[in-house]
């Protein structure tokens, strides 16, 4: 740990007064508050991943913020890198936000959050990227949907002739999902995803890909994000189901609300109608039913912890498919961003 400081403090240019190691998973995250002798606060962060990736990371931060996003900075290394190598590992210096994770408790937190989102989405689009960083995408969903309709073939095969209570639930609502997952596939087919991803039909966006109220610091009525470790280019509704989910953890599924939020992400967003219709069939998909037995979520769970996911996803799914789909084959037109 030492050596790291030493390097640390010769590619910065400034000696350390403090070192705190807040969190060091061997292999996997590190992350340090640095405070310099002249009292400026840092946090030291490393993934554990490929330069190239780390690259990408930064570079995305950086230029996110030179569009105005409120972010943590990296900041650059004597030499003008956005992260240092020690012990072939890249490590990135951010400035360190002072404040309170955001509050995910009413409806207001959820629009005030989904608001920096749409802000965020939009100010990422046509970023100039210098031609040394490497862009990544998210994984093609037409791949996606079939892994994860796999996964759901999978676990049920181990579990069918479970008589574990929560594997009798989850049972019970599995077939309702992979059928509005096998439906999903139909509609992405059918879908103009792939004149997207050739950007035919807007400009593509990136995505936080971890944003929920815990990767906002809030402040004085300010809100910055944070961990930019999942950036990746791809649609906006992994980030909406990302937070919606973390939403009806506690809150029960309302139209209301639901339409009130994609509402406010395309006031902050505008979206062309091709991109409206791919967002819904994504969140039509069963992400966080089959994300929920992939990560074994529900083992943490009580029993009525885990009727009540499952319901709130279950209405959210109806509602998607009500709204959109069911109404597209008499109208071809309507979204749930209208």
């Amino acid at each position: 740990m030492d050596q790291l400081k030493q390097e640390l403090e010769k590619d910065f240019g400034f000696k350390i007064q403090t070192w705190d190691v807040i969190k060091h998973i061997k292999n996997s995250s590190f992350v340090a508050r640095v405070v310099t002798n002249e009292g400026i606060q840092y946090a030291l962060k490393s993934l554990y991943i490929k330069p190239e990736r780390q690259l990408f990371i930064a570079t995305s931060e950086y230029l996110l913020s030179q569009r105005g996003v409120r972010l943590a900075l990296p900041i650059p290394t004597l030499n003008g890198d956005l992260y240092m190598i020690y012990n072939r590992v890249p490590y990135v210096l951010y400035q360190w936000i002072e404040g309170k994770g955001s509050r995910l408790q009413d409806r207001n937190d959820l629009e005030s959050i989904v608001e920096v989102m749409a802000q965020l989405h939009h100010a990422s689009r046509e970023l100039d990227y210098p031609p040394d960083v490497k862009i990544y995408d998210h994984l093609h969903w037409k791949k996606e949907y079939k892994q994860r309709l796999k996964s759901l073939e999978v676990w049920f095969s181990k579990h069918k002739k479970s008589k574990s209570e929560k594997d009798v639930i989850i049972n019970s609502n599995l077939s309702f999902f992979y059928k509005i997952g096998k439906k999903s596939l139909k509609e992405l087919q059918k879908s103009s995803y792939q004149d997207y991803m050739k950007d035919l039909v807007s400009a593509k966006s990136l995505v936080h890909g971890d944003l929920h109220h815990k990767n906002l610091i809030y402040k004085e009525n300010v809100l910055t994000l944070i961990d930019f470790e999942d950036v990746r280019y791809d649609l906006p509704s992994k980030d909406l189901l990302r937070i919606y989910s973390m939403y009806t953890k506690k809150k029960p599924f309302e139209k209301k609300t639901f339409r009130s939020m994609m509402k406010i992400y395309n006031d902050n967003n505008p979206l062309s109608p091709e991109v409206k219709s791919i967002v819904s069939i994504d969140l039509l998909f069963p992400h966080i039913f089959e994300r929920m037995l992939r990560k074994k979520k529900y083992a943490r769970m009580s029993i009525d912890q885990l009727n009540f996911m499952i319901l709130q996803e279950k209405k959210k799914s109806l509602f998607v498919y009500n709204h959109y789909f069911k109404k597209q084959r008499h109208q071809e037109r309507g979204n749930i961003l209208d």
